[in-house]
């Protein structure tokens, strides 16, 4: 995965409307990720890591979004299979296999941000969750620019929340 921060934000965002559940959106965000380049692989691979905090059982219903955008021959039936094994796995014995080389990645990190931000009542995993975006790189300005994507693409009331935490952060730490 790389990318640059226009095509970051698109994680945040579909990690939000994982979380909210709006069906219509995701659709729409998750076609509109795979017309720009982002891979199926991407967006199957975010979703165990926000499901820690969307639920795996949205999580798998993002899936079955995935698996209506899967082109028309299915060649990412196996990777989608695989993905749904993963969640499952983790809703049956609460625990995600996640390999070594998953762990810190940038853009798992920002989408879990994503996920955090549409919930209610989650401040100090944010707090927590900005702290890791911190050290792995992003700058105020960045995350700032989250806002925007979320505000765009998702609403304006978590975009909102996203801003009152960034500010809230920010001050904290100086």
């Amino acid at each position: 995965m790389n990318h640059n921060n226009t095509d970051l934000f698109v994680f945040v965002a579909i990690a939000a409307l994982v979380t909210v559940h709006d069906k219509p959106l995701l659709k729409r965000a998750c076609q509109h990720a795979l017309n720009d380049g982002v891979s199926m692989q991407e967006l199957c691979d975010i979703l165990p890591h926000i499901s820690v905090y969307s639920g795996v059982p949205k999580a798998l219903l993002a899936l079955e979004i995935l698996k209506s955008l899967d082109d028309i021959k299915g060649s990412n039936t196996l990777l989608i299979k695989r993905t749904e094994q993963q969640l499952k796995t983790a809703l049956t014995f609460g625990q995600l296999p996640f390999g070594l080389d998953q762990q810190n990645n940038k853009v798992f990190e920002l989408a879990s941000l994503g996920a955090l931000f549409a919930l209610d009542d989650a401040s100090s995993l944010v707090s927590e969750q900005l702290k890791r975006c911190v050290l792995l790189g992003y700058s105020r300005e960045q995350l700032e620019l989250l806002v925007i994507e979320l505000a765009r693409k998702v609403s304006s009331h978590i975009a909102m929340r996203a801003k009152c935490n960034l500010e809230k952060h920010f001050a904290m730490v100086g």
